[in-house]
């Protein structure tokens, strides 16, 4: 057997103290990893995300294909408009 019980007792006392240390290092490791968690968002937050801001630019996409479509009956009315000015000044 050992011939000195107080060198096993100071060998505990470090496993011990390795140990706390341990203990210590993984406790800030898992708040850290929590912190890190926390600041990404989820895959399925991410989607709804995506597919949300595909839905508003292709509402955008549509509006501007409308006001497109409306640029020739402004023409007209500014044509039809110019000439009802100039009828109107040329009877004069």
């Amino acid at each position: 057997m050992n011939a000195n019980p107080y060198k096993d007792g100071e060998r505990l006392t470090k496993v011990e103290t390795r140990l706390e240390n341990i203990e210590v290092a993984v406790t800030r490791m898992e708040e850290k990893l929590d912190k890190w968690h926390g600041n990404y968002i989820s895959r399925v937050e991410m989607n709804e995300l995506l597919r949300s801001r595909d839905e508003r630019i292709e509402r955008i996409e549509q509006e501007r294909l409308a006001n497109k479509q409306l640029y020739p009956g402004w023409i007209n009315i500014l044509i039809a408009f110019a000439a009802l000015l100039v009828a109107w000044f040329h009877n004069k």
